[in-house]
């Protein structure tokens, strides 16, 4: 059995007395029969027991725990000494009490009493880091100040997770080119900074801390020189009682402010019970009696009520050492007043006149009663009976069910404007392609109900809803880019290479209506290859290598919403400065040339992919491309017929003869399309200086023909074709309407078919096998400005990078034709990765710009062209510098079944020789 002590049962109930808390009231003179809480004291030689017992009571109290500490202060003084013997006693005395009040902090502040009566030590805490901060007498050097200043903001931001993730590493890098540039350094610099500055001045620790009177706060007046000096309190030779002064108020004043009582504070109202801080074997040696007359003095000249008990024990001897027996009496349990009357008869009889002594009420605690006594059962029920401490059950308003109740009627009175919120968010939404706000790519993408298509750029991953989502490879393609932009902004992060962003617009990712574009393949294709060039990038371990993000645009069907998505790339700009240029821009168009412009004007470099109407280069000086421009191509188509006519075959493959001098030329009546009017303007010119015969007729795309008046369609341009088999037709039109004339020809024709030559953009059906099969009785030829491949098991760059990326593409069939747009859209990109190494070549440390990168694009010609996947890309001679010189240009041709292969090439690619019909060469020569 447990030792049973005399009279121990009016000790626990004077202990529950005094930790219990009266429902209304707190100072001595709004509740009876209280005059505040003194320090209990437990005088007695053979007690060590005793001190387990409460300790066990108070944890076990009814309804819920008693908030309670036991220290030993043999144990903390012994520590203090072990591990800082540096310090000169006084300051040993000061570490003694604050690794004390740390041990009460961390228990009060736990959740074992309950989460909601959690203590927050904001004051104590404050001083206690400031206390922390240095361990030395030495002088403080010049940045002592600005560095206290920086940890105690860090300090701040960790403590409130707001404020600790916006300024996270993450979030700056997540929030680039998705937010304005004003939100971007108001959301991560300017509000926390300003609100650290403000909270110094308005925080109720900062305001409290020059406004308590310990240490002479008003010495030099502000907060920084106030805790400046408590972070060297040494070399400042501060007074060391002054500093555990400091500490005990601001531990206290924590206490203070959670139990005081307001309407709107419910864990105050859910403190029944006062916390108790056991201090047990206090003595003059290991300076407990020091620290109790500390928290007495701070009781004394504040005068404000503590919600603390302390009780210490010390043996007979120690009592006797501390206090002289005429002043302060030890009381006997035994006494028919209880110690609690005693004390509070004394406090009131000595008026305002009270020492440090008058706090304490020291008790006699005999020892524990010998086995077999008479009064050993009587005692231990009466004992036990009194450990069952109980504490008042909180208000019902500060109850669970009034908080819940409260909270279903805020939620109520929220719901209405809720629901207005909900409807304007999914308007939102609708104006944003469906995408919530949280998404990333929210921001930059916007829905066209004119004509039903997603536009806008997609940094992270966003599909455009092309095909309703449906198509799986495309989707498998921005994922891929979207992956390959966070490791490269991670790279950047981790190895200080330097950032560049590029973004390519496409006019293929949507179809006028809502539906899904036909040349899926081929824009699919483009992104793949600028994907294979980005993923080549990163792969470089130099650290002067830049590393690439590609962002991917759609500008709509024709390029119809160039200008708008302009205007997005402008603005992600201005707050993304590693953006410098633009790739991709589709389709020789009116759209396209004000897409263009409305680029120039924001300062971005271009580098077309596709685009090859002469006059792009004249709208703007950024623009460069990558493919050759009409005139060249309508060269090569003259020189490749020439050749037809002189064998009066079409070679190897299938096709019919050209027997006749003669060509018919196909072309559209669109205005707007810059390419069809340009390359049968420049068709007409080449036929003609090769001595053919040019019969040109238009037609009206089928994309017009409803808008159209009298115009013949591409039906009638059917029935020109097989109006002569013995004659050469030249298509110079979209692909779209190149399917429309087959669709005719197939029908009309029979097996009389003329020898039909494609221009480039016929390309475009040839990337789609299922819409190629759909005339495998047809053959004819097109011009492309890639080499033909069936595979991706090749070394070159491209595709062998691309069997990494994007297998499914890389099909290993003869039918299968991989898409020289994605070499042409690799090598865009690749001229720009020259661009920037050129820079870092040449200037070492040069702010990596898009005026910088355009000056050196200019300078990709000579010794320092692109040996490019689709050929070389010389920038110099007679083109101005911005088209490339000689540019490689291949015949395909469609054979039985479909099958693709290349009959010939003309231009410069690598080390391989142009065929002999080819135009001559202009450039200087091999590199």
């Amino acid at each position: 059995m447990e030792p049973v002590f005399p009279h121990a049962d009016r000790l626990f109930a004077l202990l529950n007395q005094l930790v219990r808390r009266p429902r209304k009231g707190e100072l001595p003179s709004e509740v009876p029969h209280r005059d505040g809480i003194p320090v209990l004291g437990l005088v007695g030689d053979r007690q060590g027991r005793l001190a387990e017992q409460i300790r066990r009571a108070l944890g076990e109290a009814q309804p819920r725990r008693v908030p309670h500490e036991v220290v030993s202060m043999d144990e903390r003084w012994e520590e203090v000494v072990r591990e800082r013997p540096d310090l000169a006693p006084a300051w040993q005395r000061s570490e003694l009490c604050r690794r004390v009040l740390v041990q009460l902090a961390r228990e009060y502040s736990s959740a074992r009493g309950g989460g909601d009566r959690r203590v927050r030590f904001r004051r104590f805490g404050l001083v206690n880091w400031l206390l922390e901060m240095t361990s030395t007498e030495d002088e403080p050097d010049s940045q002592h100040d600005r560095d206290m200043l920086r940890r105690l903001r860090d300090r701040e931001f960790q403590r409130r997770p707001v404020l600790g993730l916006l300024r996270s590493p993450g979030t700056e890098v997540a929030l680039q080119g998705n937010v304005p540039w004003w939100a971007y350094v108001l959301g991560l610099y300017v509000l926390p900074l300003t609100w650290f500055r403000a909270w110094r001045v308005l925080g109720g620790e900062y305001r409290w801390l020059l406004r308590q009177p310990y240490m002479a706060p008003g010495d030099p007046g502000t907060f920084a020189g106030f805790a400046l000096r408590l972070t060297q309190p040494r070399w400042g030779r501060e007074d060391p009682e002054q500093v555990v002064k400091l500490m005990v108020n601001a531990f206290l004043e924590d206490l203070r402010v959670a139990y005081r009582r307001r309407p709107w504070r419910r864990r105050a109202a859910r403190r029944t019970a006062y916390c108790v801080a056991f201090l047990k074997g206090v003595g003059t040696d290991n300076r407990g009696w020091a620290l109790v007359r500390s928290f007495v003095d701070v009781r004394n000249e504040t005068g404000a009520f503590d919600p603390l008990l302390i009780v210490t024990s010390c043996t007979e001897d120690e009592q006797r050492r501390e206090h002289d027996p005429g002043r302060v009496r030890v009381r006997s349990l035994a006494e028919e007043l209880t110690p609690y009357q005693a004390w509070c008869e004394r406090l009131r009889s000595a008026g305002r006149s009270r020492g440090a002594d008058f706090w304490k009420l020291p008790v006699q605690v005999p020892g524990p009663l010998p086995e077999g006594h008479p009064d050993q059962d009587a005692q231990h029920e009466s004992s036990s009976a009194a450990r069952r401490f109980t504490v008042g059950r909180p208000p019902a308003w500060a109850g669970r069910a009034a908080t819940v109740g409260a909270v279903t009627l805020a939620l109520a009175l929220v719901a209405a404007s809720v629901g207005g919120m909900v409807i304007r968010d999914g308007r939102w939404q609708r104006a944003h392609c469906g995408l919530e706000r949280s998404d990333p790519d929210a921001g930059t993408v916007r829905w066209e109900e004119e004509t039903r298509e997603c536009v806008g750029v997609a940094p992270h991953g966003f599909g455009f809803a092309v095909g309703g989502g449906k198509d799986d490879e495309l989707r498998r393609t921005f994922e891929v880019l979207a992956a390959q932009n966070e490791e490269a902004e991670r790279i950047h992060r981790d190895s200080g290479r330097p950032l560049v962003t590029l973004v390519h617009v496409s006019a293929m990712f949507s179809a006028a209506g809502g539906q899904p574009p036909k040349a899926l393949s081929y824009a699919r294709e483009q992104l793949q290859g600028a994907a294979s060039a980005q993923r080549r990038q990163l792969d470089q371990l130099a650290e002067n290598q830049p590393v690439l993000r590609i962002f991917p645009a759609n500008a709509g069907s024709g390029m119809h919403h160039g200008k708008k998505v302009a205007a997005i790339i402008e603005r992600m700009k201005r707050d993304d400065p590693t953006i410098v240029g633009v790739t991709g821009l589709d389709e020789s168009r009116r759209a396209t040339v004000e897409t263009i412009t409305a680029l120039t004007r924001a300062g971005l470099p271009m580098v077309g992919t596709t685009p090859s109407a002469d006059t792009l280069d004249d709208d703007s000086p950024l623009y460069h491309q990558v493919s050759p421009q009409n005139e060249r191509e309508a060269e090569v188509a003259a020189a490749y017929a020439a050749e037809l006519l002189e064998k009066g075959t079409s070679g190897e493959g299938e096709g019919a003869a050209v027997k006749k001098k003669e060509v018919l030329l196909l072309h559209s009546d669109d205005r707007s399309d810059a390419y069809s009017r340009t390359l049968w303007k420049d068709a007409v010119r080449a036929f003609g200086g090769r001595g053919f015969t040019v019969v040109p007729r238009a037609f009206t795309p089928d994309s017009l023909a409803g808008a159209s008046a009298g115009g013949a369609g591409t039906r009638t341009a059917g029935r020109h074709v097989c109006a002569d088999p013995d004659r050469l037709v030249f298509f110079a039109g979209r692909s779209e309407d190149f399917e429309s004339v087959l669709l005719s020809v197939d029908s009309i024709c029979g097996t009389a078919e003329p020898h039909i030559l494609g221009g480039d953009d016929v390309a475009r059906l040839g990337a789609d096998a299922k819409r190629r099969a759909e005339f495998g009785r047809l053959a004819y030829d097109f011009l492309d400005f890639t080499p033909n491949s069936h595979s991706c098991d090749g070394a070159d760059n491209l595709y062998s990078t691309m069997k990494r990326l994007f297998e499914e593409e890389c099909g290993p069939s003869a039918s299968t034709f991989l898409d020289g747009h994605a070499a042409l859209a690799y090598d865009a990109v690749s001229v720009y990765l020259a661009a920037v190494r050129s820079l870092q070549e040449d200037a070492p440390g040069m702010e990596i710009t898009p005026h910088a990168v355009w000056r050196a694009l200019g300078g990709i010609h000579g010794d320092s062209a692109l040996d490019g996947e689709s050929g070389d890309v010389d920038f110099g001679g007679e083109a101005g510098g911005h088209t490339p010189v000689d540019k490689f240009i291949s015949v395909q041709q469609v054979g039985e079944k479909a099958v693709l292969r290349q009959v010939g090439f003309c231009g410069r690619w690598g080390t391989e020789e142009q065929e002999t019909w080819c135009p001559g060469l202009r450039g200087s020569g091999t590199r």
